[in-house]
């Protein structure tokens, strides 16, 4: 036995024992709890292999797996947040494996089973073993939407020094965090200097907002998530002013509701829950990093402040045509202006559209899969990856231009149906059959494209759009007559996208910029984002009668 007391009340109970030459059935049962407790506490030694490094470390049996990798400060990833319902988190026991749950019965075949594969956050480790950390891709390369450089909102870039108010914008989106520094002169003139992004560290507990919001439904999870994305921000302030004079005078922050929440420490839990009540939609001031930050106003639960600063950068609701504004990132938000009135709305669509949910997909990193084309009749395939870098999954576009690819080609059917060669193993997209379209991927894609046309029919009600904005990095990669097949969009909006980039950024440094330039400009820029605000009519699909039948019309292709 490892622990001294107990080694202490055995060698108690062994000495009374041979002294009284029988053995009650009292003694027996504390004699076998004693060994019970000590089978327990006694430690057990974890190999882990990353992708760099192997080691071992020792914990105790009946431990999660999660909780000996967070021991050992090892990344790992939980897409669904640790739910089991995404089997994304996969590992590999090369030794000693877990016990078989049904929720790697789900996600594994038998094959796979024997050969020790099982989902993370469902392992408990009962004996020494070794585990290899099957998801090896480096998410922080991820590919961020930001801005160029070149872009500056008056003039093309100069050296910072000939700046003499300085300030910086930032996004915190779901996936990733973008900012930009932005300068303004004694001339009125002004440039985005530098740029900065990074993945936001939070994906390691959940993929999606949902997923967060579960983490972060108790002070521990909420507290854990809040350090997390403060400390990712603190990173990205970092790169863009280390070297900097003058000192940063403003910060202008935004992002959706509930990274908001998180980045102000403000509770979540009921953003998970009917009638998804928020507490942090105004316009807000705080300090950070001892610099005057201002954090965008958002529009309701899950239409934030990126849709919002999307909405006043690209000036949907002013005078002139009316425009839609699409957000397709780890949800589906939209915002339409009919010239009369701004109606937004959000829809269910999931991570679909940045790789979530899907088997092989991951994010936009070096190595996935972006765009692709197949041969008639599935004969042959030719793809592009990011980084033109050896192919490691599909990202966003390349699981939509992939889906669409299937159904021209007749392998997919209109129903969503793969030909029986391909339904059970799925249709491989790289020669080595690593990288597969499942018959389950379809389904995602079905239900999150779905969710968008039929999100959109009930928003534009029979109007027809004259410009159609699509944000972020979907909306400025995709290649529109390679996702056609999709019937993503519905026909009336075709030929009218406009790829804006990250909108919710622009947004931001276009009110960083007012407010470089004097009080009175920030007075008005603030004027026209509450505005903005109180001018929305929120659309609750779920309320609408004939939404279902919109959406089930819209699942074919």
């Amino acid at each position: 036995m490892d622990s001294p007391i107990l080694s202490i009340f055995a060698h108690l109970y062994l000495k009374n024992h041979n002294a009284a030459k029988k053995c009650s059935l009292c003694d027996i049962i504390m004699f076998s709890r004693l060994l019970l407790i000590g089978d327990i506490v006694k430690k057990i030694k974890v190999k882990i292999n990353t992708s760099n490094r192997s080691f071992v470390t020792e914990t105790f049996k009946g431990k999660l797996l999660k909780d000996v990798f967070d021991a050992a400060k090892i990344s790992y990833k939980l897409p669904c947040g640790g739910t089991g319902r995404c089997g994304k988190c996969k590992v590999r026991f090369l030794e000693g494996p877990s016990k078989v749950t049904s929720l790697d019965k789900s996600f594994f075949t038998e094959k796979e089973l024997s050969q020790g594969f099982r989902l993370l956050c469902r392992s408990v480790v009962e004996n020494d073993c070794e585990v290899d950390i099957a998801d090896k891709v480096d998410e922080d390369s991820i590919v961020a939407e930001s801005v160029d450089i070149r872009d500056a909102v008056t003039k093309e870039a100069v050296a910072v020094q000939d700046y003499d108010r300085l300030g910086i914008a930032v996004d915190i989106g779901t996936t990733t965090i973008a900012a930009a520094l932005l300068g303004v002169n004694t001339s009125g003139e002004s440039s985005v200097l530098r740029t900065a992004s990074t993945v936001n560290h939070q994906r390691q507990y959940g993929d999606d907002v949902i997923s967060r919001i579960s983490y972060a439904s108790d002070e521990a999870g909420l507290k854990k998530l809040n350090e997390i994305v403060v400390f990712d921000v603190k990173e990205l302030v970092d790169e863009l002013v280390s070297d900097v004079s003058p000192e940063v005078l403003l910060m202008v922050i935004t992002g959706n509701t509930t990274m908001l929440h998180i980045f102000r420490n403000i509770s979540v839990e009921s953003l998970g829950r009917y009638p998804y009540k928020t507490t942090g939609l105004d316009i807000d001031n705080i300090d950070f990093c001892g610099i005057k930050t201002v954090i965008m106003p958002g529009f309701t639960a899950f239409v934030g402040g990126d849709i919002l600063s999307g909405v006043y950068y690209t000036r949907l609701s002013g005078e002139g045509e009316k425009r839609l504004l699409l957000d397709l990132g780890t949800n589906g938000e939209m915002a339409y202006y009919n010239q009369k009135e701004l109606k937004i709305c959000s829809t269910a669509a999931g991570p679909v559209f940045e790789g979530g949910t899907i088997s092989c997909g991951v994010a936009s990193v070096p190595g996935a899969i972006s765009h692709i084309k197949i041969a008639d009749e599935g004969n042959g395939v030719s793809y592009e990856t990011i980084g033109n870098k050896a192919p490691i999954g599909l990202c966003g576009t390349g699981v939509m231009e992939a889906v669409s690819e299937l159904v021209r080609v007749g392998i997919v059917s209109p129903e969503g149906l793969l030909q029986d060669q391909y339904f059970e193993e799925g249709f491989p997209v790289t020669e080595d059959g690593n990288i597969r379209i499942r018959q389950e991927d379809i389904r995602n894609v079905q239900l999150a494209k779905a969710a968008v046309h039929s999100g959109i029919k009930q928003l534009l009600d029979g109007d027809v759009p004259g410009k159609v904005f699509v944000s972020g990095g979907f909306g400025t990669n995709i290649d529109y007559d390679s996702i056609r097949f999709l019937k993503l969009f519905p026909e009336s909006i075709e030929g009218a996208f406009v790829g804006a980039g990250n909108t919710a950024l622009k947004g931001a440094l276009k009110y960083l910029l007012s407010a470089l330039m004097g009080h009175e400009q920030e007075k008005q820029e603030t004027e026209k984002l509450l505005a903005i605000k109180e001018s929305a009519v929120e659309l609750i699909l779920a309320n609408k009668d004939d939404f279902d039948e919109f959406f089930v019309e819209a699942m074919n292709f």
